[in-house]
């Protein structure tokens, strides 16, 4: 999910301009993918829908532990978009979630009580819209706003009319980031922040999200591939780009699932063929990463079952949340779980602990 540069500090400024030049001109010549790869940046994401189901795999990536913890939001909790200007936006939650907090910080992953699933990923050329008046919300909080007062895409993006996504620092750093949403319906939306702008993607074409380069390019590249009419053979490299085109032609050849169980299998699968194993190195950038991101964990979300599985990259088990089997009443306690408790298998609604800040 996560880039940090390689290079000492007094040349990063000078290398993202550079990648930033060649970058445009990948968008008009179909540019090497190996000139933009400058990191192994890392987290995918899969959308698989069909008649029946609608299930989004997804996995994280990052250069340090992030301390996964499941966290259970009832209704009712008022909450303020972390914005210190003075134009935060306030709200109160109307739906229940399920969520994954990284860092102590950010809701990175999570699907409420109506089926809507989101995922935030890693997009280092991320620049967001230039101050209005508009209410802020945090870059590291606009899932946990979309859960809390959205049921389905449409929603969601008129939400987010509403208010202006503003990075703040988490950790002691920025997090360009960009944003994926869907719902029991199988609609689907991918949004980002291009050259100020904000850019929406709906549809077909916002079913599988990588990081760099923007979603865009990475539609346009798929063409050079056997799967969508090109002649290059899938690419096998851990880099954005690489699995992106892998995701996608799995996804397009993955055969019509008999039931919800098939369903989640099947795009689970395709998310495994995008982790990154501790020591993996990228080669496609012609020399060996020193920050190559491993796959720290992977969500399953079932929107049609309300069904919310996590499994550690250092477990072998997997466990799930039924939300059907949670009470999100107004007035109930926030509860949570770590991510990185290797015992936990199976559903783990019971396990669930009252969340406590000390």
């Amino acid at each position: 999910m996560v880039f940090q540069s390689i290079l000492p500090p007094h040349l990063t400024h000078w290398f993202f301009m550079i990648v930033k030049q060649l970058f445009a001109i990948a968008l008009s010549s179909t540019l090497s993918i190996s000139l933009l790869n400058h990191s192994a940046m890392a987290c995918t994401r899969i959308l698989l829908n069909t008649n029946q189901d609608h299930v989004v795999a997804r996995t994280m990536d990052l250069y340090m532990p992030d301390h996964p913890k499941i966290v259970v939001y009832p209704r009712g909790i008022p909450r303020d978009g972390a914005v210190t200007d003075g134009k935060t936006v306030h709200w109160t939650s109307k739906n229940g979630s399920v969520t994954v907090n990284s860092l102590g910080i950010a809701t990175s992953d999570g699907i409420n009580e109506k089926g809507l699933v989101a995922n935030l990923l890693y997009l280092h050329d991320s620049q967001y819209e230039n101050r209005d008046a508009r209410p802020g919300i945090a870059n590291s909080m606009v899932l946990q706003y979309l859960l809390d007062v959205s049921a389905t895409v449409s929603e969601a993006l008129a939400e987010l009319d509403k208010v202006q996504v503003v990075s703040v620092k988490a950790a002691g750093r920025e997090w360009p980031l960009h944003i994926s949403i869907s719902d029991a319906t199988g609609d689907s939306a991918v949004i980002e922040f291009v050259n100020g702008v904000r850019v929406v993607h709906r549809g077909k074409d916002s079913a599988v999200m990588t990081n760099e380069p923007p979603l865009d390019w990475q539609l346009n590249n798929l063409k050079r591939y056997k799967y969508f009419g090109g002649t290059e053979s899938l690419p096998g490299d851990i880099d954005p780009a690489s699995r992106f085109v892998r995701a996608s032609a799995f996804l397009k050849t993955a055969p019509v699932p008999k039931d919800t169980r098939e369903a989640l299998a099947e795009v689970y699968s395709i998310a495994k063929t995008v982790s990154v194993p501790r020591g993996a190195q990228n080669t496609s950038v012609g020399v060996n990463s020193e920050d190559t991101w491993p796959t720290l964990w992977a969500t399953l979300a079932d929107a049609n079952n309300r069904l919310y599985f996590f499994q550690a990259s250092g477990s072998p088990n997997m466990f799930w949340i039924d939300l059907g089997k949670i009470n999100f009443s107004k007035g109930l306690p926030v509860k949570q779980i770590s991510g990185e408790d290797i015992s936990l298998v199976g559903e783990i609604s019971s396990k669930l602990k009252i969340f406590k800040n000390k």
